[in-house]
């Protein structure tokens, strides 16, 4: 399912982070060498990330100072909302959801322009969550996704949802 199609007309979100301490956004992502040109974006990153080289599969990663969660960006030519959302559910211990169900739980967010389908899943019976971005940037597939325990997740909610609001692309 295209991004494009569902990202705007979701209305439905999770409001995770609400209340949260907020942390000033005071650097850009890739201001190291040639970075931001190979990774193709820039976004403003909070003072207490890191930004590592990626490996793999990885673009990019990023440490968030004091926590376990592990956040990365990954690009590829194919999307597709329901299948993404439903492994990184199974990667937690989460039954399959219908495409409904999942649509109904996307909060829509923008970077650069581009509608972003965002999720929230956290299964508290085993301390597991995932924060993931899904953003159809042209024939590109952007997926942001932060994954740790539940507190973890739920504190830098707001930080994480900042960030890829600001994604600006090359």
């Amino acid at each position: 399912m295209k991004m494009r199609l569902i990202g705007a007309g979701l209305l439905i979100g999770l409001g995770g982070g609400c209340g949260e301490e907020q942390v000033p956004l005071v650097r850009e992502a890739g201001k190291l060498g040639e970075a931001p040109l190979r990774r193709g974006f820039e976004a403003d990153v909070p003072a207490s990330w890191k930004e590592l080289p990626g490996q793999g599969m990885r673009v990019v990663s990023y440490q968030i100072e004091g926590t376990e969660i592990d956040f990365y960006a990954i690009k590829l030519g194919m999307g597709d909302l329901t299948s993404n959302v439903n492994r990184w559910r199974g990667q937690i211990g989460l039954a399959e959801a219908s495409a409904e169900a999942i649509a109904a739980r996307v909060k829509p967010l923008t970077a650069s322009g581009v509608p972003v389908a965002y999720v929230e899943l956290y299964n508290p019976d085993v301390d597991k969550g995932i924060l993931a971005a899904i953003i159809d940037e042209a024939s590109t597939y952007w997926y942001f996704t932060a994954k740790g325990s539940v507190s973890e997740l739920r504190a830098h909610s707001a930080d994480i949802q900042r960030f890829i609001n600001s994604i600006r692309f090359k």
